[in-house]
């Protein structure tokens, strides 16, 4: 039977060869394997391709500039256009305008780190110092208030430091013998007297204070000598009692006769 079918396709197709027919097959294959690839492909997570990066839209800041020209005696208010891409101090910005756009434009400014105060104005409504102010979308700027102005931003401040050499934080020469030693002396005896009444009630400032050693009174600077002599004494150590008695003695210390007689007495005990 398969004989018989092979002549029939020959009679039926003399070009269609056994060769021609192998060679049909094998191509049949190889379409298969490249269809079931591209199934496969089709298949597959795609790769997540790189998004194009978001052009960055072009942002522009308005500073608005009160003027006053002194010449004309006339004001106005200019409005200055920037590209806001990034963070400005107001001093940058009217730096840039006097430098790019109108030298004529007047602002004080001296150290742009904030402590000298030169560049002191009115930004949006508030007092500061524009070297440490960042400029908002829309900045108005306008010369500080109650200052009479000369041109554009800058005041006259020569009332300002004339009432600041009022103020004097610091001790005048007029005052000083307010604190001398002596003075302070004098106040405090004016105190006792308000404090006792009369001078007579007052303590001295002579007087030396004394403290009781054994029925004595033995100055204060001396106490400590006495106590350690009560110290030793009472435990028995006549020796070490006589080596503070010779301290005593090398600091010119001067025993009354009561006192010697005393610690000969405790000596002798």
């Amino acid at each position: 039977i398969l004989k018989l079918q092979f002549l029939y396709l020959i009679a039926c197709d003399p070009e269609r060869t056994p060769h021609r027919t192998m060679l049909s097959r094998a191509v049949c294959r190889q379409k298969r394997a490249i269809a079931k690839t591209a199934v496969a492909l089709s298949d597959a997570p795609a790769k997540s391709e790189e998004a194009p990066k978001p052009v960055k839209s072009v942002v522009e800041g308005i500073l608005q500039v009160a003027r006053f020209d002194p010449a004309t005696n006339t004001q106005r208010i200019d409005s200055f256009k920037y590209d806001k891409g990034n963070e400005y101090m107001v001093l940058d910005l009217l730096v840039a305008v006097k430098a790019h756009q109108d030298p004529s434009l007047a602002f004080r400014a001296s150290c742009c780190e904030g402590v000298c105060g030169s560049c002191a104005m009115n930004i949006n409504g508030i007092n500061s110092l524009a070297c440490i102010t960042y400029a908002a979308q829309t900045t108005t700027v306008f010369p500080l208030p109650n200052f009479p102005v000369l041109k554009d931003l800058v005041v006259d401040i020569k009332n300002y430091f004339r009432q600041y050499e009022f103020i004097r934080p610091y001790t005048r020469n007029h005052n000083k013998h307010r604190f001398h030693i002596h003075n302070i002396y004098k106040q405090y005896k004016q105190s006792l007297v308000t404090l006792y009444g009369s001078k007579a009630a007052a303590p001295s400032a002579n007087e030396v204070p004394t403290m009781r050693w054994r029925g004595m009174n033995v100055p204060s600077k001396q106490s400590a000598y006495f106590q350690l002599l009560d110290k030793l004494l009472t435990r028995g150590d006549k020796q070490g009692a006589m080596k503070v008695l010779e301290a005593m003695n090398k600091a010119g210390i001067v025993l009354s006769k009561n006192t010697s007689q005393k610690l000969v007495k405790a000596f002798a005990a």
